[in-house]
Parts: C-alpha cells; sequence; structure tokens
C-alpha cells in the first residue's frame, strides 16, 4: 500500500531575496512539470500529501504555503479541513465569477482564510471582471509573460486603491526582478530564483469506499459512540486522522489515548470535511487488507475486554486504541516506529505497540498469543493464570471478542 508520490515545490521571495513562501503544486512519477488531471482532483492530490503524507512541517517548515484552487473546490468543505493559518489560496485565472463564489470566498476570508489571485492578466476588462472579488483577497500574482514589462509602473498604479499586495510571477532575470522591485512589487517568484523542485513522500491513503462509510454514518446520528466504533473497522484512516490532528492547525500537546477522545475533538462537522478529501482522490487496498482489518479489529476488543475484566474500565478507550494500531505497520507496509514518529499517542500506548511493555504491552502479547494458535484450549489454561483470570472467563472473553458462541464444555 505505500507508494512514492510527488508534489512540486517553488520558492515566494521577499523583496530582500527571502523565501517567505513556497507554491505547492500536484506533480505525478517526479516530472519538474505537471501531469494535466481535473484541477479539483489536482488540488484534493496535494492536500492529502501535504497534510497526511510528507507533512506541512517537512516540506515548508514555518513557511507559507501557496495552494492552487478551482472554483468546485471552493464551494466545496474541502478547505476546512487543513490548517488556514500557514496557507494561502491560489484562485486559478480561469475560474468564473458568480455571486456563489463571491459570497463564498467572502465568508472564508471572514474565517480567516488568505486569498490569492492566480496568473491575473492586468487588463482593464480582467479587473472589471473580477473586482468583485478584491475585497476578500490579499495577494495578485501578476502574470509578467502576459504583461507589457514596460508599462509594469502604470499597471502597479491600477492596483492601489485595492489593499492588495502584488506578486510579480514568472520573473526570468534579474532585469525584470529590478523593474519589478522598482515599481512596487513586494513577492517574487519564476525560474530566475528555482524552478520547481519535486519532494517525494511516501503515501499512505485510505479507502475511499470507507470514507464514504463513516461520512454517511455521521449524517444518520451524532452518538459519537457508534461512530467511534465505525471508525475502529478502518485503521488506515485512524492512522490517517492522527496524523491531522498532529498537523499544525490544532497544536495538539495532549497525549492522545482513544479514538473517542479525538473523535469528540473534532466533532462530526469538521470530520465529515476532513473524510470529505478522500471522495476525490483513487485510493488502493492494503496487501491482504480484509484479514488484517479483521484482526486489528479482534485485537482491539480483546483487549478492552481484558482491561475490563481486570476492574480498570478507565483504560478501554486507551486499550482498544492500541490493539487497532498494533497492526497498521503490516497494513502499510511501514516501519512501526517510523509511524509512532508522525502521530502522538500515549507513553503507554508507544510502549505497548513498539516494546509489548507495561500492562498494555503485557494484555497485547496475550491477545497475539491467543490469535496464532489451533489449540485454543491448551493456550487458555496456560495463560489464564498469568493474567489473574479463570480459564472460563478467559474463555468468554475471548468468544466475545472474535463473535462466536462459547461452547460451555470448551474450558
Amino acid at each position: 500500500m505505500e507508494t512514492s508520490i510527488f508534489i512540486g515545490r517553488q520558492p515566494i521571495l521577499n523583496l530582500h531575496g527571502k523565501c517567505i513562501a513556497y507554491e505547492l503544486l500536484y506533480r505525478s512519477k517526479g516530472t519538474t512539470a505537471a501531469v494535466f488531471i481535473d484541477d479539483t482532483e489536482a488540488t484534493t492530490r496535494v492536500i492529502i500529501n501535504l497534510v497526511h503524507n510528507i507533512g506541512v512541517t517537512s516540506l515548508i517548515g514555518d513557511r507559507i504555503g501557496y495552494i492552487n484552487v478551482d472554483d468546485h473546490t471552493l464551494l466545496s468543505d474541502v478547505l476546512l479541513s487543513i490548517p488556514k493559518d500557514q496557507f494561502v489560496f491560489e484562485i486559478l485565472e480561469y475560474t468564473k465569477m458568480s455571486v456563489a463564489i463571491i459570497e463564498r470566498v467572502r465568508q472564508l476570508h471572514e474565517m480567516g482564510y488568505r486569498f490569492a489571485l492566480d496568473d491575473f492578466s492586468p487588463d482593464n476588462a480582467n479587473i472589471e471582471y473580477y473586482k468583485g472579488l478584491f475585497p476578500f483577497v490579499d495577494i495578485i500574482k501578476i502574470d509578467l509573460m502576459a504583461t507589457d514589462i514596460t508599462q509594469i509602473e502604470q499597471i502597479v498604479k491600477k492596483f492601489m486603491p485595492y489593499n492588495v499586495t502584488l506578486l510579480a510571477e514568472k520573473v526570468e532575470d534579474l532585469e525584470v526582478f529590478e523593474i519589478c522591485k522598482k515599481a512596487g512589487f513586494e513577492l517574487f517568484q519564476g525560474y530566475f530564483f528555482e524552478k520547481p523542485t519535486v519532494i517525494e513522500g511516501k503515501k499512505i491513503e485510505p479507502s475511499i469506499t470507507n470514507a464514504m462509510d463513516l461520512i454517511n454514518t455521521l449524517y444518520t446520528t451524532t452518538d459519537m459512540d457508534v461512530v467511534t466504533q465505525k471508525f475502529s473497522q478502518y485503521p488506515d484512516l485512524t492512522f490517517n486522522l492522527l496524523r491531522y490532528m498532529n498537523s499544525s492547525q490544532f497544536n495538539f500537546k495532549n497525549e492522545i489515548t482513544s479514538i473517542k477522545q479525538i473523535l469528540n475533538l473534532l466533532g462530526p462537522s469538521r470530520l465529515r470535511s476532513w473524510l470529505g478529501l478522500f471522495l476525490y482522490g483513487a485510493s488502493q487496498d492494503g496487501m491482504f487488507g480484509d484479514v488484517i482489518t479483521e484482526a486489528a479489529t479482534y485485537r482491539a476488543k480483546m483487549m478492552t475486554e481484558l482491561v475490563t475484566a481486570h476492574g480498570k474500565p478507565e483504560l478501554a478507550d486507551e486499550a482498544f486504541l492500541a490493539g487497532s494500531l498494533s497492526l497498521i505497520d503490516t497494513y502499510l507496509q511501514v516501519d512501526m516506529h517510523e509511524i509512532i514518529e508522525k502521530i502522538q499517542l500515549s507513553k503507554a500506548i508507544e510502549d505497548a505497540l513498539l516494546l509489548r511493555e507495561g500492562y498494555l504491552g503485557k494484555i497485547l502479547s496475550i491477545t497475539e498469543k491467543l490469535e496464532k494458535t489451533d489449540k485454543i484450549q491448551n493456550v487458555i489454561e496456560n495463560l489464564a493464570p498469568k493474567i489473574n483470570l479463570s480459564s472460563p472467563q478467559l474463555y468468554k472473553i475471548y468468544c466475545k471478542a472474535n463473535d462466536i458462541v462459547c461452547l460451555l464444555d470448551a474450558v
């Protein structure tokens, strides 16, 4: 399930030649040029790869990221799922103006989202056409390839009434840079500084079918216990949600101890927005995905039942999360240490997953031993005393976790 993914990155510089932002571009198979796909899909792939795969910090650090958006993306809830403070959304140059588009940009702008107009041609007709957006746009990127450079000072004067920052796009040489700088441009981008470089990461993307199933669940119930139970069936989505919660949008410092904890923190609306990302992109099933998912579900249930039987119901959610994630490395074909580095879990869960140590580690080890035998009676009789349970107690827990009927004389 682990495959390479790519994002193109081109720096945006200020007046002093310092890189203060990057434009992020969809790329396929490591090429420096864009391979044509639908604009909505391209935007969504960039967002997924940025937030969930390569990571915001790894790609842009503390700088600003510029992402292209079309009308479909603007009118959807996709933008609500990413950290707005670190991004500027570039409205593509062929976006058709409408009352709906202007109103949507206004709403998002009031929520703190920042916008730029991309590849803008500064002729009077174009200015008039897009003028309705100007109050809600922070940056206008002037396409120098579509501009008479001798008229650059007059062009800058056209935008003085609108309180926008001008970015000179497609700067090809030092002379053009100096002309634009003198005329009043504040930001610069182009091959003169650097061509787009391609950053490679590893793709860990959940099934679109699973995402749709959860979205449907969220529309039919507000009971987070029901949503938590449904979520626990999809370990790949659980992993991606944990990474999302550790993105810069949340600055989440507390230890994560349960799936329910993060679902309650997000709430149904924001969770639907996050899941909506995956309705636009393709997905792949993991190797032996059904078998691994079934095993992870069993482990989560078994560990929950065991801690409850020990009189520690307060650890039930933590045990469930540990069990759910215990096979995520196999499912995603990524080393568990690498996975743990990308998400923030409690030390008890980390010790259980990496070392099989601590109370949860002991319970996980017991759970694994019970699933790896066809001589369940002997194993239960051997293990039960080690965890202060009777053989019949452990057998009933085992049956419940596996959704099977207990045979009363089996133990």
